[in-house]
């Protein structure tokens, strides 16, 4: 798919959950082209209703909302919707309240106490550790090089797709699925462009 930003929207990567096998691919993408510790949960693989006959894997990350909660709780502004529309994280501004954890309904922001590569590419890279949060960041500079980000480019089973709503709705509708998100869900991660997704 694209990564050029159109009308519906900008790009981002959203679940098809129907195809996740647990393979693991996506987050060992996300370490190796970013150069993350073990731990790190940029995107992770999630088991719900585990010893049910729901029991599903699924794939997450976070969505980069159009109305993202996070951004609206941080108390020093150290999260930001850059023009792109990706969800950043200024490092030197977060000083750790989990705010932002408790205000995202997809528990995207991660605390980890190991050591990772600072979110932020416009400052020189550096790292941060000890509880400032962290998340993923959509792959911008593999997008800004014309490339998917590295786990919807290297999940074997398009568990994970990436694209406008528009490419998105065409490619849940392709492969005959469902959104993965309810209309709450879907007017958080999508503002506007809701009803594409949502077939409305």
């Amino acid at each position: 798919m694209s990564t050029q930003e159109s009308n519906s929207g900008p790009a981002r990567v959203i679940p098809n959950w129907e195809s996740c096998i647990d393979c693991g691919a996506c987050e060992v993408a996300c370490q190796r082209t970013w150069d993350l510790p073990p731990e790190s949960d940029r995107i992770q693989v999630v088991a719900l209703g585990h010893g049910t006959e729901e029991e599903a894997n699924k794939p997450m990350q976070c969505y980069n909302c159009v109305e993202a909660p996070c951004v609206e709780v941080c108390p020093t502004d150290a999260l930001r919707i850059r023009d792109s529309g990706s969800v950043r994280v200024k490092a030197d501004m977060c000083i750790g309240c989990h705010y932002c954890g408790v205000g995202c309904p997809f528990g995207a922001p991660q605390y980890p106490d190991a050591e990772v590569p600072n979110a932020e590419e416009a400052e020189p890279m550096g790292s941060r550790s000890g509880g400032l949060m962290d998340k993923c960041t959509t792959c911008e500079p593999r997008q800004e090089e014309g490339l998917e980000p590295a786990c919807s480019s290297e999940c074997p089973t398009d568990a994970l797709l990436f694209g406008t709503p528009e490419q998105l709705s065409e490619k849940l509708d392709e492969d005959g699925v469902s959104t993965p998100f309810s209309d709450e869900a879907a007017e958080i991660v999508f503002g506007e462009d809701a009803d594409e997704i949502m077939g409305d």
